[in-house]
């Protein structure tokens, strides 16, 4: 066989994520209406701001404006990356501190190139982003799942038992993909006191890769934990996907804690990383877009307007719901099996994803970043679901 085993394993087992990019189901009739709520794709546009900047742009070039930038990406887009995160963190961020990638995916791939020797473990707390262990094991690590409490909280006893020697890195995802769990300043700050306790056991330094594609996205009032005032091992990789609604154009960055004792040693490692993974330099027109808008962000009122539309209605049904506290993802409890449940809920035109593909059976995951008539449509198929489940 000419294709490497592990590519053809990983395609088996996860073959049903490129027939959510293609659109495709098997239960569903050319016939039917479809609700499709399986992909993160916000169907919600860009803010004005957005589009005046990408005209602003486009209609003042200037020479080599699209040419490489830098590995580390624009200095005057990353300046005013550290500025926002001076200002919002207390910390002293220099653009020496930041680097350009590829969206948040491309951030979380230079970060583990740049750590891992074959064989070191990475922490990933369960529900997890899907794409976590295919990222790991891209660079020679190996995932090790930890479990959070029913209500998705963070459970620092579990997290505590799967700490070894080998132990590199802890990945957080908050507000989390898929539940919109935020974990607490409480419960950050305890991890944080584990870690470093770790760090002297063991003589490691243990860092903590904060995942924070979704950190503009709350609701509620919410606030999300300072992350970098919690723990100076801190890897940040962060996207303008989910502010912007700009998925497709694949931008976001990498940044290190000021006070890291490595950072100048980590930066020219995530920058390699970046050279050698082929990225080469983040896009360089949506870095010239994004630099003047830092704190621009999509109406969060829309999306919080379809998860309480959403959450309402599946709770009037009989679904056990967590309301998301952030994201847009809903994580309702199965009454059944959740790939059965999935698939009575295909025959219904109602396209979901099921827990497992999560690291947790027993629930759905649902992306209401969709148009508010689609939601709207697909309430009576997911009634009937679950009453004939009942």
């Amino acid at each position: 066989m000419s294709i490497s085993i592990k590519v053809m394993e990983g395609i088996a087992a996860s073959s049903w994520v490129v027939k959510i990019f293609d659109g495709r189901s098997q239960f569903v009739s050319k016939e039917q209406e479809v609700y499709d709520f399986r992909l993160g794709n916000p169907k919600i546009e860009p803010p004005l701001k957005f589009a005046e900047e990408l005209k602003k742009v486009a209609d003042n070039p200037f020479p080599g404006m699209h040419g490489y930038s830098a590995l580390a990406g624009h200095v005057q887009t990353r300046e005013a990356i550290a500025k926002t995160l001076s200002k919002e963190r207390g910390l002293p961020f220099t653009a020496q501190h930041v680097i350009m990638t590829s969206g948040g995916a491309g951030a979380l791939n230079i970060i583990l190139k740049a750590i891992l020797n074959p064989g070191d473990e990475v922490i990933v707390l369960s529900p997890l982003y899907l794409e976590y262990p295919y990222y790991i094991d891209n660079h020679g690590g190996v995932c090790c799942l930890v479990e959070t409490n029913a209500d998705f909280t963070l459970n620092i006893n579990n997290l505590a038992a799967k700490i070894t020697p080998r132990t590199k890195a802890v990945i957080v995802n908050s507000p989390n993909n898929p539940t919109g769990m935020i974990y607490s300043d409480e419960s950050l700050k305890s991890m944080a006191r584990l870690l470093g306790d770790k760090n002297r056991q063991v003589g490691n330094d243990i860092f903590l890769i904060y995942d924070a594609a979704y950190q503009d996205i709350v609701y509620d009032g919410n606030k999300l934990p300072d992350i970098f005032n919690i723990y100076s091992n801190t890897i940040f990789a962060a996207s303008y996907s989910k502010p912007l609604s700009i998925p497709g154009e694949r931008i976001g960055y990498a940044a290190i804690h000021p006070a890291m004792k490595i950072s100048g040693e980590l930066i020219e490692a995530l920058i390699f990383a970046n050279r050698v993974l082929g990225y080469l330099s983040a896009p360089v027109l949506m870095q010239h877009v994004i630099t003047n808008l830092q704190g621009v962000c999509v109406d969060r009122a829309e999306y919080q307007e379809r998860r309480d539309m959403f959450c309402n209605a599946l709770q009037d049904f009989g679904y056990s719901v967590t309301r998301p506290m952030g994201a847009y993802y809903i994580f309702p409890e199965t009454p059944g099996d959740d790939l059965v449940f999935t698939q009575e809920l295909d025959k219904e035109g109602i396209l979901v994803l099921p827990g497992k593909s999560f690291g947790r059976s027993g629930y759905i995951r649902i992306a209401f970043c969709v148009k508010k008539e689609t939601i709207k449509k697909s309430l009576p198929g997911f009634k009937k679901v679950m009453d004939r489940f009942r």
